[in-house]
């Protein structure tokens, strides 16, 4: 018999590091999964993602995030009692859980990060992230501490990604298709804003000291401000620097209508369950 429940909600990812004794809870991100604007069209691997300044997301409260490390904990805990000898250590939970009226409440579980979450907090670290790799490995990690910023990730992709060349005709440039992908404007800016701008390529390869995108996610631009919104400007003005392909991107990914959208549904269901 199969069970099912519809739950309505906001969703959030949690991740944690772990050295086999113990998580480390990391800071709340949201991903995108829907391929285009305003959450239509099919699920993707995540078109794009954020952080806030703080550790939680705007439509959450620290009692719910409580919850969220109290859930996974179990989960750990209850783990550690199998009595197979072999130790979690790495990010063994990207989580994802929806927040409901009743609480927050899992959606998936992952043994491994989130993509693209977890791109919202390496850069964040405080610490060298190979020295918090080997702390794991030696069953020592006591903390992993992030500098107070907020992040916003967006993904560029290629129009056979998410449908989007079949959803929207019009808006594919034909003779871009196949052709090289132009990181320079986009690394210049980089270089430029230094601890603003990230560029990650991803789903691409060299052809003769040219990049090609392939078939899926081709490069990831990280925003890093003192808000939100911020880092936003700052995400989209790397994807606009990127050039060629005929790629892609989401324009709303962490926009403040999407933001006070979730806020609003939260205080809602939060009414209905007084």
């Amino acid at each position: 018999m199969i069970v099912e429940e519809k739950v309505e909600g906001e969703e959030s990812s949690f991740q944690a590091f772990c050295d086999g004794k113990s998580l480390i809870a990391l800071p709340e991100t949201r991903d995108y999964k829907r391929a285009f604007d305003g959450d239509k069209g099919p699920n993707t691997g995540g078109m794009g993602s954020f952080k806030g300044r703080a550790n939680l997301l705007p439509f959450m409260t620290s009692e719910t995030q409580e919850k969220e490390v109290e859930i996974v904990n179990k989960i750990f805990n209850l783990m550690k009692k199998q009595g197979t000898g072999n130790e979690l250590r790495g990010v063994p939970y990207y989580v994802a859980f929806i927040h409901t009226a009743e609480g927050p409440k899992i959606l998936e579980n992952n043994s491994r990060p989130g993509d693209p979450e977890i791109i919202n907090i390496l850069p964040l670290l405080k610490d060298d992230f190979v020295d918090i790799c080997f702390k794991m490995i030696e069953g020592n990690l006591t903390k992993a501490e992030t500098y107070r910023k907020a992040s916003v990730v967006t993904y560029k992709a290629p129009p056979s990604y998410g449908g989007y060349k079949d959803a929207f005709p019009d808006k594919v440039d034909r003779e871009e298709i196949g052709k090289p992908v132009d990181l320079v404007g986009a690394y210049k800016l980089g270089k430029k804003l230094e601890e603003e701008i990230r560029i990650y390529p991803a789903s691409m390869e060299l052809r003769n000291n040219e990049a090609y995108a392939l078939t899926s996610r081709t490069v990831a631009v990280v925003g890093i401000g003192d808000t939100i919104r911020d880092s936003r400007e700052l995400s989209l003005k790397g994807i606009n620097a990127i050039e060629g392909g005929a790629l892609w991107a989401r324009s709303d990914i962490a926009s403040s209508e999407h933001i006070q959208k979730s806020v609003e549904h939260m205080e809602m269901l939060r009414r209905k369950s007084r």
